[in-house]
């Protein structure tokens, strides 16, 4: 017979073991030193992808973006176009948020430069 779960088994020290959780903070902690721009800018793309999946693709199909001649030129006016959008919707998203949808555009559709404070790289 299975017995319950308690309190002390959902303790940190329960899930992970000691040597586990210290390499996790090695490799957290080195992260911002080299590998931190790739991983924000993985992270950014997939929240972009989300939040533009579950907000926008009702009204935006693909072809939105691959028309000719395109609206945005820029990455700019990739940004300021989803930021328009948002506000028309009700402005529910933060800076961070309209960044993020902005890049995850850009990296599957315009391919425009972008800003590091974006991106976290320079631009290519």
């Amino acid at each position: 017979m299975k017995r319950a779960l308690q309190r002390a088994d959902l303790r940190p020290s329960r899930l992970v073991s000691p040597a586990l959780a210290a390499a996790a903070f090695v490799v957290g902690a080195m992260l911002p030193l080299g590998g931190g721009s790739v991983a924000r800018a993985a992270s950014d793309e997939s929240l972009g992808a989300s939040l533009y999946e579950s907000r926008c693709t009702g009204c935006h199909e693909r072809s939105v973006h691959t028309r000719s001649p395109r609206a945005a030129g820029s990455f700019d006016q990739i940004r300021a176009y989803v930021w328009r959008w948002d506000r028309y919707l009700g402005g529910a998203w933060q800076q961070a948020e309209i960044d993020a949808v902005a890049q995850y555009l850009n990296e599957r559709y315009y391919h425009f430069p972008c800003p590091q404070d974006v991106c976290g790289v320079a631009a290519r």
